[in-house]
């Protein structure tokens, strides 16, 4: 784990979960974890680290997860982590409506 040097990263990666007996899925989470690093290569390669053990098998569960190996780093900075600090941001390039968007990024975001 990093010590107190570097910045704070935010970095989200995607994760596949699926049913242990019969390798169904159609869940994929969007889960974002905070690092300490040098730079951004160093936060991913943390996330990686931190994606084996969160994925660590558990013999009691009749699911797994597994990291689908698709990162993306956001740098917070050096400012105060706490109330209203923003962790992530992504910005999209696009010609589609926000309802739009909506619908073909995040089809069933309304679900949970």
């Amino acid at each position: 784990m990093a010590d107190k040097a570097g910045e704070w990263f935010a970095v989200k990666g995607l994760f596949r979960w699926y049913f242990r007996e019969t390798g169904d899925t159609g869940r994929v989470e969007e889960r974002v974890v905070l690092f300490r690093a040098e730079n951004f290569d160093q936060a991913i390669e943390f996330a990686e680290r931190e994606a084996e053990s969160y994925c660590a098998d558990d013999p009691k569960a009749n699911f797994q997860i597994e990291t689908l190996g698709w990162w993306n780093a956001y740098q917070i900075g050096e400012e105060q982590i706490g109330h209203g600090t923003e962790v992530y941001s992504r910005l999209a390039d696009t010609s589609l409506s926000g309802e739009s968007f909506i619908r073909r990024y995040y089809p069933k975001s309304q679900d949970r």
